[in-house]
């Protein structure tokens, strides 16, 4: 769809907490390789390969260029970074008419006109200054009868985390902790979570903490106590004598907290505990998602118990597309934290590949939207179908929604293949036995030539 889009951040680089400036992995449906077959495809996929072609070592300097090398292929993409939201203008009819940035570096204002946007800012603030109706915090379990929701509604949220990074540079280096930073010791870290010398960014997901003040009016109180910890985490490894950690220095600090939760918009559907533990198969399926239901304590860093709970889905989860606009106002989509999702849903499709299939389905949606010249929840009354089948031409994955492009090229192929595999032999003589420990299972082809099969089960011998 040729349409033209106005991009706009309010950073320096794209990639938001994935960026260098954060640091967290592109976690997503394949939950670190539970799901090993629910990789993403579309612009998501796309990226991971290229990414992992030519950056296999994860330098988060080389994926801000991947991001931005891929916007600025695109000539129908304007790019405005270190721009920031600070109004907009609303029309009569419950849309919204323009947005107003202010670009900083630049001291420039900027108004944007369009009949669609798309809030991907995380926070929502394109929809709380047109007034959409959002809900933060922990809804009640009868709300929507989930049984990992608590009993009394509250506003705490997911918390927000701040990362670093070390390296051996061969040579003794001192550390003299700052003034502010915490003494950890002081604190219930060093007797709850695990601290290790060799881990670095995301193995310390855990140092997080602003679930119980608001993590955007509250953002530069939760970035210094982060910060005094990180420090003062450091200061620990490299001066209480429990590490051998005299050549480790500090490579990187982050200075912008990676947020994790904040408004939830209203919009066609809720997604609730239900939809993902029963895999409900909506009709407007538009992805999928395979990430645990990720749940962490308000108090972050300072809990006593574990860090986090985790309530694991049996395989991956439909993503309807009504969670993608809002139902008040008429030319307004949401893709990533911000869609229309309980607080236990949220827990799973909050991770950033699942927010990028939302975002590739929310644009696909804003251009047929555009081209219709109709209001996004038109989309799934009137124009689900051809709507699934665009988002397939476009490699994206709609599990049980059929290609039924007559002009598809991938019909006009052949397919060869130079041998056909005749036998499968998981049998080596220097292989160890696999422990059956935990359920194991066998995916086959379904194929007729395929006549038996055959596992070698190894006990020991029964002691008299």
């Amino acid at each position: 769809m040729d349409k033209k889009v106005s991009l706009v951040q309010n950073r320096g680089v794209l990639g938001g907490d994935s960026s260098s400036e954060v640091r967290v992995w592109v976690a997503g449906a394949t939950k670190h390789g539970v799901n090993r077959y629910a990789r993403e495809t579309g612009i998501m996929g796309e990226l991971f390969v290229e990414n992992q072609y030519r950056n296999p070592e994860g330098n988060p300097y080389l994926w801000d260029v991947l991001l931005m090398e891929k916007v600025k292929a695109e000539p129908n993409i304007q790019l405005f970074l270190n721009t920031e939201v600070t109004s907009i203008v609303m029309n009569q009819d419950k849309t919204i008419k323009s947005v107003t940035g202010f670009m900083s570096a630049s001291e420039t204002l900027l108004e944007f006109e369009s009949g669609y946007f798309i809030d991907c800012t995380g926070d929502g603030l394109i929809g709380f200054l047109a007034g959409a109706e959002f809900n933060i915090g922990r809804e009640s379990s009868n709300v929507y009868n989930e049984s990992l929701a608590p009993f009394e509604a509250d506003e705490d949220t997911l918390k927000s985390s701040l990362f670093f990074y070390t390296r051996d540079v061969g040579h003794p280096v001192k550390y003299i902790k700052p003034s502010f930073a915490k003494d950890i010791t002081e604190t219930s870290i060093v007797n709850n979570r695990i601290i290790r010398k060799e881990d670095n960014g995301c193995a310390y997901w855990w140092i997080e903490w602003g679930g119980e003040l608001d993590v955007v009016h509250d953002n530069e109180k939760i970035r210094d106590e982060l910060q005094s910890v990180v420090y003062g985490i450091w200061d620990y490894i490299k001066n209480s004598g429990k590490y051998d950690a005299d050549n480790l220095t500090l490579d990187w600090i982050g200075s912008v907290p990676g947020k994790r939760e904040y408004r939830r918009f209203k919009g066609g559907y809720v997604l609730k505990q239900q939809d993902i533990e029963e895999q409900t198969l909506f009709d407007d399926r538009i992805g999928f998602g395979g990430w645990s239901i990720d749940s962490h304590p308000a108090s972050g860093m300072y809990n006593d118990s574990v860090g986090a709970k985790h309530s694991v889905a049996d395989g991956v989860y439909h993503i309807p597309y009504r969670i993608l606009y809002s139902r008040d106002i008429n030319n307004l989509f949401f893709a990533g934290r911000d869609v229309s999702v309980s607080h236990v849903a949220f827990g799973t499709v909050r991770v950033m590949a699942t927010c990028a299939v939302m975002g590739q389905a929310a644009g696909t949606a804003a251009a047929l939207a555009n081209e219709k010249q109709i209001k996004p929840a038109a989309i799934y009354s009137n124009y689900l179908q051809e709507y699934q089948q665009t988002l397939l031409r476009e490699d994206g994955s709609v599990l049980g929604v059929k290609n039924e492009d007559l002009n598809g090229l991938a019909r006009k192929a052949e397919v060869t293949a130079s041998s056909a595999l005749k036998e499968i032999n998981t049998y080596a003589v220097d292989m160890d036995p696999y422990p059956l420990d935990k359920a194991v299972a066998f995916t086959l082809p379904v194929d007729p030539n395929i006549k038996e099969l055959k596992l070698l089960i190894q006990r020991p011998k029964q002691q008299n």
